[in-house]
Parts: structure tokens; sequence; C-alpha cells
């Protein structure tokens, strides 16, 4: 049957201070940014120019960690990890463009405790690294001015919170940074962390153009990446996102162990990728706001460097 009718559609309609949302999985269109001039014209010190840019602001990340200047904290107290050990936790990895994301299900994995004062659900994970070379150096955080090779950052957001709300709150979302160190002969020894990392990189020759993804099949958890780092030790202060538009929304907490690995390993990152050197400088260190308790956690060290709280604005991409 016939009816004659064509363009049978609404035309749009105007937003009128109207948001639109995404899952955290979800990718969007950005402005162009990158770490390298032969990519973009965008890089590290350019970054502040970008439209809504948080980047020259005061409270920044990564930072270099004085550990001289680190100051005992009573409040950093054990953290709570919820489905940490769960190996069907991480749903996909995708090429953000920048470096592997890998996303996890939705409101699954959690983490409280450890001085946060709210309960966080983990989004994503992904890693910053360097080059091929056998004395890469690639971490965002330095520790006394040492770069370790990579960086792992576990990014979560306040349970109570929506994205948009949480992107615009000093504590709306928490890292959790994790240093990753060559060990050498850890291939060797096939340990846990090396086996499931080893796994992970599979992937990564799978996922060369930006914005595609490969669903995760090998049974993962974030405890096995984490292996035997100590939980208890960490350093903890109020930062940013290392990334445009670099929100400053987020509890940085940065174990002081780091996981340990075999060089060729780390090498795959850039290898199979084809990005180098994806790290953000070190931002400088604002002299501290606010008091700091200087009285010791009981048998473990926690350490606080500052309190600061800065207003932050909505993030645009997602691509942390």
């Amino acid at each position: 049957m016939e009816t004659h009718l064509n363009n049978i559609y609404r035309p749009t309609q105007p937003l009128h201070e109207r948001n639109v949302y995404a899952s955290p999985g979800t990718p969007l269109p950005s402005y162009e940014w990158c770490y390298h001039p032969h990519h973009c014209a965008d890089t590290p010190p350019s970054w502040q120019l970008l439209p809504g840019s948080h980047c020259s602001s005061t409270h920044q990340s990564p930072i270099n960690i004085d550990k001289n200047n680190a100051v005992p904290d009573s409040h950093l107290d054990a953290f709570v990890f919820k489905h940490f050990d769960n190996n069907h936790a991480i749903k996909y990895i995708t090429n953000t463009g920048h470096s592997m994301k890998c996303v996890l299900v939705e409101n699954l994995v959690e983490e409280s405790g450890g001085g946060l004062g709210h309960d966080y659900t983990i989004l994503q994970f992904h890693f910053h690294w360097g080059d091929t070379s056998d004395t890469s150096e690639g971490s965002e955080h330095t520790v006394d001015s040492k770069r370790y090779p990579m960086e792992m950052h576990i990014v979560s957001k306040r349970k109570d919170l929506t994205l948009d709300e949480a992107l615009q709150a000093p504590d709306g979302l928490a890292m959790l940074g994790v240093f990753i160190e060559v060990k050498p002969g850890e291939v060797k020894l096939l340990t846990v962390v090396y086996i499931l990392l080893e796994n992970l990189t599979s992937y990564l020759s799978k996922i060369h153009n930006i914005s595609t993804t490969v669903m995760v099949t090998y049974e993962i958890s974030i405890d096995d990446l984490l292996g035997n780092v100590n939980r208890h030790d960490y350093y903890r202060y109020s930062g940013s996102l290392t990334t445009p538009l670099c929100n400053q929304a987020v509890v940085w907490t940065v174990f002081k162990e780091p996981v340990n690995v075999d060089l060729n390993l780390i090498k795959m990152f850039p290898k199979q990728t084809g990005y180098f050197n994806v790290y953000r400088p070190t931002q400088p260190l604002p002299v501290a706001t606010g008091p700091v308790n200087l009285h010791p956690v009981l048998l473990d060290l926690s350490y606080v460097f500052c309190c600061w709280h800065a207003s932050v604005s909505i993030l645009y991409n997602l691509d942390l």
C-alpha cells in the first residue's frame, strides 16, 4: 500500500541550555590535542589555550612527590576495595587516540576508605608510558624527581554524583596511580602480574585505529594487575586530570610501591600502539592552603602533600 508520505521526521530542536550526557565508555568528539608537535599543534604547553581549559590553573597534576616534604596524616586509613578480584570486570579495551583505555563493567568495582570520605565506582584504567629504549621513562608522577617507565591510572567517580556533577566537584573523581618498574628477569619468573599484563598487551594489535574497541575475553582482575603492591602505603593530594581540559576534580592516591615487570613487556605498549612518551610533564605544587594532620597512621605511614580545593568546570571529553 502506497502512502505517498515523504520526509516524515521533526526538525531538530534547540537545546535551550540543556546538556547531553554520555556513559563513561562512549567515545566523544573533543578538541584536538596531543603530546608531540609532529602529531598536532596543541601539545602540553598549549593545552591552556583550548576553549574551557583549566590546564594553566594552580592545582594541576601530575606533580613531583618530594618524600622529605610528605606529612603523615592519620586520616589516611586503609582502603576498602570491592570486586577488585572480579576477573570479568574489564568490559573492553579502546584506542583513545592518545593511549589505550580499559573500560569496566558499570557499577561493579568500587572503592572507599583511604580517607576519601565517599564511595566511588571504578570507571576505567589506562596507562602512560615512554618510548622503546631500554632507559625509557613514561610515568606522569615522579618521586624525588625519579620518573618510572610506566604508570597506571585507575579512574573512579563518586557514587552519589552524576558524571557531570562529579566533574564539577573537587572530590568528584578519585584516581589511583600505580608506578610500573623494570625488574630484570621478571619474565622468567612468570609472575601473575606479568602474565596478565602480557595478555592485556595482546589486544593492542587489534585497536590500531582511533576509537576502535575489542572485547576482553581473558580473565583479568584489578587485584591481579596490582600484584603485591602495598595498598596501605600511599601519597595523597588533590589535583586535576592530566589530560585536557585538566579539570581540578581529582583526589589523587599514588602508591609508594611499584609493580615490577620485564622491560620487553613495557616496550610492547609503544610498539603496538605507535604512541610514544604519552605523559604530561609535572606541574608546580602550590603552598598548602589548609591544615595538615601531623599524626602518623598506626602501623602504616600514608602521606598527604597538601589540602586545596579549586573551582572546576565540565570536562568536554571522557579521555581521562
